[in-house]
């Protein structure tokens, strides 16, 4: 008993686990991985080739602050931060889920087929938003409705030029194929279901009510909502469908891994 506890006692102070006991090795693989993970390069030749021009004093920094890092690492799991710190904790799950990503996209590819099944199922989410193309004039309350309809009939009888009437406004006085939802940002709803009403063509027409007073609008053009065909935006949906079904070999990678585990209730 006497030779087994000191053959275990001597083993022990000879060979300590590196992550657990006193001794930090710093060698040129830990200084490569240190620096991919300060500046996101993932070219390892070129990490190494910016290691070894190094120069000494900056190298020597680099392997203090390595090591400085190792043991905050490892002081911090004997306090047993990694389980309670929240933020260790999604830092070790954002890694695993990079990890199952490598191993379950690695190569992945989507056929056409599969690009025209996607696009068909979400057609909806490549939707182009009505657009118009117009000026106006604003008149501010409290006056507003009053002043635009006088300058309406004197627009319409060629007595004035428009650039002599209307109030400074918040935005721009013409916008060309802006979408709807820009419009209704600026103007408010009530605004783009006005002008959504009016019929293209030369002559002023309102006057029409947003969240800043009223207008009188010239609407050039109006473009319907629509959604483009698949050839025109084939790259986008190609893209989209890869990610979709990158996330979902991800999701099913987890499962595989939490089937492993025996999951209960309390």
């Amino acid at each position: 008993m006497v030779a087994g506890a000191a053959l275990y006692v001597g083993a022990a102070w000879l060979a300590p686990t590196p992550d657990s006991g006193r001794s930090i090795v710093i060698d040129e693989d830990r200084l490569v991985t240190a620096l991919q993970q300060r500046s996101g390069v993932t070219d390892e030749r070129a990490v190494r080739a910016g290691l070894a021009a190094m120069p000494a004093t900056e190298l020597a920094k680099l392997v203090h602050e390595t090591a400085a890092e190792e043991a905050l690492w490892r002081e911090g799991r004997a306090l047993g931060l990694d389980v309670v710190d929240g933020v260790v904790r999604m830092r070790v799950l954002q890694q695993m889920r990079l990890i199952l990503a490598g191993e379950a996209t690695r190569g992945m590819t989507v056929s056409d087929a599969e690009v025209g099944e996607f696009y068909a199922a979400n057609r909806s989410s490549y939707g182009e938003p009505a657009a118009f193309t117009f000026s106006h004039l604003f008149y501010a309350d409290p006056q507003g409705e009053a002043r635009s309809r006088t300058a309406l009939a004197r627009l319409r009888a060629a007595t004035e030029r428009p650039d002599q009437w209307g109030d400074r406004f918040l935005y721009q006085s013409t916008y060309s194929s802006t979408g709807a939802q820009e419009i209704a940002a600026q103007f408010g709803i009530g605004f783009i279901a006005a002008i959504a009403q009016l019929t293209p063509g030369l002559s002023w027409q309102g006057p029409v009510k947003s969240d800043h007073g009223w207008h009188l609008v010239l609407l050039r053009a109006k473009e319907e909502a629509r959604v483009p065909p698949l050839v025109t935006i084939e790259a986008r949906v190609r893209e989209d469908a890869l990610a979709a079904k990158r996330a979902r070999a991800v999701d099913a990678s987890v499962d595989r891994l939490l089937a492993r585990y025996h999951v209960s209730e309390r």
